[in-house]
């Protein structure tokens, strides 16, 4: 019988060097292309999204107007099922907030996506609710009361490039989404 040496499987040193350095050279380029506040502008454009088209088509599915209420401040999305259509927040009717993620807040940009802008939620016609919030209504057809330009950004983003908008169309309630980036907006799609 010969004895066999066992040999257990496993990477050399020099291996290990060799991964961890292609690693690090891969980070090294990959890091500062990744931006975390772009993505959280766009996880906070998101949200506003979809309060907004979850209105419309409540709007139309309940046959009631639906009203969006936008906290500037606390960076928060109020929609409130009006069964009554008096344009109030009455006791008795369903009220949901959503928060925009984490580190983002309305803004305004230095210049908007039809032009400038002194506030974050501008509109032809944006009524103000009883709590003093800037506020849109949906009606039973699905067209908004206004048409609405909605700009946020991350809070860490240290340039204009962290700016998202929301444009709302007033006939048809649509929501079309924009992405600032070299001094120009850009529409894009999710």
């Amino acid at each position: 019988m010969s004895a066999r040496k066992h040999c257990r499987p496993g990477y050399t040193l020099l291996e290990i060097l060799i991964v961890l350095v292609l690693v690090a050279v891969i980070g090294r380029i990959a890091i500062p292309r990744v931006s975390l506040s772009r993505f959280r502008a766009d996880g906070a454009m998101r949200v506003a999204q979809a309060v907004l088209q979850q209105a419309e088509r409540n709007a139309v599915q309940r046959q009631t107007d639906v009203m969006v209420s936008f906290d500037t401040v606390g960076g928060r999305v109020r929609m409130v099922y009006d069964v009554n259509n008096n344009h109030l927040v009455d006791a008795g009717e369903e009220v949901h907030w959503k928060s925009l993620e984490e580190g983002n807040r309305f803004a305004v940009p230095r210049i908007g996506v039809n032009g400038a802008v002194a506030k974050s939620i501008v509109g032809n016609n944006i009524a103000t609710s009883a709590d003093g919030y800037p506020t849109v209504y949906y009606h039973r057809d699905g067209a908004s009361s206004s048409g609405i330009e909605a700009y946020l950004r991350s809070s860490t983003a240290a340039d204009s490039n962290g700016f998202r908008a929301l444009v709302v169309t007033q006939a048809t309630g649509r929501v079309d989404l924009y992405r600032s980036g070299d001094g120009q907006w850009r529409k894009v799609g999710f």
